[in-house]
């Protein structure tokens, strides 16, 4: 993981690869992330075989969430 300043910033770093913009995550999604049932888990002994794999539904159900939300502002305001 790299962690840029901003899109335009990873765009402009030398080994940028243009497929790579659909891995893009904002730090307030990454957060986001941290704070899902899933990763309160992480150490309970039996993490990758119930918890790991719902991460994935996890993560899109929160940015569905936090996309429809009246309470996050968009990085425009």
């Amino acid at each position: 993981m790299n962690l840029f300043r901003s899109e335009d910033h990873a765009r402009r770093w030398s080994q940028f690869t243009p497929r790579a913009e659909e891995g893009f995550i904002t730090l307030t999604d990454l957060a986001g992330f941290f704070g899902t049932e899933s990763r309160r888990h992480m150490l309970d002994p039996d993490y990758l075989s119930v918890w790991y794999p719902r991460r994935a539904v996890e993560r899109r159900a929160y940015l569905e969430w936090h996309s429809r939300s009246p309470h996050v502002l968009s990085p425009h305001h």
